[in-house]
């Protein structure tokens, strides 16, 4: 009898054990599975996120259990201690795990070698960033792969990017420099209408941050409370000014998401209102307001805003003033070098152009205001008088385009104010230009300069008299060097002036000395002294030009 219960209890501890190995081996892979993640409520968000990522045909076990045999059995131990947990109702609504890197570079080993990839149009290298310390710290994986970021699961979390790249540092310098992260692009770009190439950008040393200056927002501050929503330890809370300890303990040992202290930074491009708020005024009390108000295109009275072209692609007030300050001054300056920095030599002229171009038109502006102010209906004259003041205080170079309108603008008031009262107003450096041209974004003020010389030429006769297109007489251009900078052919300006009989002298006022068959002319000699016509000598033929008359000469000869 007692020989037989022993192997009656001999068996029924088989059977038990038996049991017991098929409930753990059924355990073990019905815990393996996604779905019995998705079991417990508060785990489901994590599922969803899950089945949608790029990760959806890899188990959940594949990377939450690190290799090893100890740790299979460690996981499968929380994990029915969560259902227990789940069953009872202790469990907490926040479930927290932690993924190993051995557990990533399962599949991702190659990531140590050959860690180089694109993305979101940055190049990223996976090599340093794992093997060697980024600011003193050792990261893992999960360092800037989140486990469920707005429903996006094992995503890049890109403030923590920037949090280590911007936190503490100068833009444009460090671990903040542009091409550390992003290629000089060799494209053209097109903004408000201007294309701009930016593999000049390279060749002429361009700094990126004079027109991206304002890419990134926020300090990523830590707060102590934070410190509070997970400890409660006075000890702990002593650590907090201990960078060092705090990195190792939250980012190298454990998981802490950077922007559970961290606040949040924003690297992206800036508000359009952002491109003037600089710091100048710490410097200088009275501020730029009207310099600002001008450079955004507004505070003029009678014209529509009108941003400027540097302002609408983005380029800062220190784009421009980086000059050192003069003798005595504390202002930072700007000049023609501010343009040929970043648009070339060529770039020299237009400066000048667009300055003397303004201060003729200001000038102009003020003499027939002053001439005729008191013929002028009051509001009417606050309007002009404001005009004047605003581009005058503001510098009408920070806003060409809209200081011109403004001027034009304000002298068509006074205009009309003046024919009421039976007089006509003529001022040739203040009337409208008669068309739009894209030649006028960059030479503006060509339009009213006069040039002296072997032959005088005016384009304001031309263009605002006239009304001749630039591209009559100019080939398009996308801002290249041109070999030939007017569209002469064999016979020159003759295309309109010498069609029929002129007033040579309007433009010839220099009387040449010129070499005819081997002798010496002296036109001056007969023009000025013998004053001959210069028809006595050159004809003007509708086919041919110019046509010169060798029988006159034989009169004296």
């Amino acid at each position: 009898m007692r020989k037989i219960g022993f192997q009656n209890i001999g068996l029924i501890l088989g059977i038990i054990t038996a049991l017991s190995l098929i409930f753990l081996l059924l355990s073990m892979e019905i815990t393996s599975q996604p779905q019995f993640c998705g079991f417990c409520h508060v785990m489901k968000p994590y599922v969803r996120s899950w089945q949608t990522s790029t990760h959806k045909g890899v188990a959940c076990v594949e990377c939450h259990i690190p290799p090893g045999i100890t740790s299979e059995f460690k996981k499968k131990f929380e994990a029915l201690s969560m259902v227990t947990k789940y069953i009872t109702g202790t469990y907490g609504t926040n479930p927290w795990t932690e993924i190993e890197d051995s557990s990533c570079l399962r599949c991702h080993e190659k990531r140590l070698l050959q860690g180089k990839e694109i993305f979101e149009g940055v190049l990223f290298d996976h090599t340093p960033h794992l093997l060697e310390l980024r600011r003193g710290e050792q990261l893992k994986c999960t360092s800037c792969h989140s486990q469920i970021v707005q429903g996006s699961h094992i995503s890049v979390t890109t403030f923590t990017c920037f949090i280590c790249h911007f936190k503490n540092q100068e833009l444009g310098k460090g671990t903040s420099r542009c091409t550390l992260c992003h290629e000089i692009p060799e494209q053209v770009i097109t903004k408000a209408g201007v294309n701009f190439d930016h593999s000049e950008v390279k060749r002429l040393g361009m700094d990126c941050i004079h027109c991206h200056k304002d890419v990134v927002r926020g300090e990523g501050e830590v707060f102590k409370e934070r410190c509070l929503t997970c400890h409660n330890e006075p000890k702990r809370l002593e650590k907090f000014n201990d960078r060092e300890f705090l990195h190792r303990i939250h980012v190298t040992e454990h998981k802490v998401e950077c922007i559970d202290c961290h606040r949040e930074i924003e690297h992206r491009v800036g508000e359009i209102v952002n491109r003037v708020n600089t710091k100048c005024e710490v410097c200088h009390q009275q501020g730029h307001s009207l310099q600002k108000e001008l450079y955004m295109g507004i505070g003029g009275k009678g014209v529509n805003p009108q941003p400027d072209f540097m302002y609408l692609s983005g380029t800062r007030c220190e784009g421009c003033h980086f000059l050192p300050p003069k003798e005595g001054g504390e202002t930072m300056q700007a000049s023609e070098i501010s343009c040929m920095k970043c648009h070339g030599y060529r770039f020299k002229k237009i400066f000048i152009q667009w300055k003397e171009g303004i201060e003729k038109r200001i000038s102009e502006m003020k003499k027939e205001y002053e001439k005729y102010r008191d013929l002028i209906d009051i509001e009417k004259r606050e309007t002009i008088f404001h005009n004047i003041q605003f581009i005058e205080k503001g510098k009408g170079i920070h806003n060409i385009r809209y200081s011109t309108n403004l001027l034009i603008h304000s002298y068509w008031i006074l205009s009309n104010e003046l024919e009421k009262k039976k007089i006509k107003a003529e001022n040739p450096f203040l009337k409208e230009i008669p068309f739009e041209s894209r030649c006028l974004n960059c030479h503006l003020g060509i339009e009213i300069k006069d040039f002296e010389g072997e032959k005088s030429f005016s384009h304001r006769v031309h263009i605002i008299e006239n009304g001749i297109k630039c591209e009559f007489c100019h080939p398009k251009h996308n801002g290249e060097p041109m070999e030939r900078k007017l569209l002469f052919g064999k016979s020159g300006c003759s295309n309109c002036h010498h069609i029929e009989k002129r007033e040579c002298e309007n433009c010839h006022k220099d009387y040449l000395r010129v070499s005819f068959e081997g002798k010496e002319f002296d036109h001056k000699l007969h023009v000025k002294e013998m004053e001959l016509s210069c028809n006595k000598c050159h004809n003007f033929e509708k086919t041919k030009g110019i046509v010169l008359s060798r029988s006159a000469c034989s009169e004296c000869h």
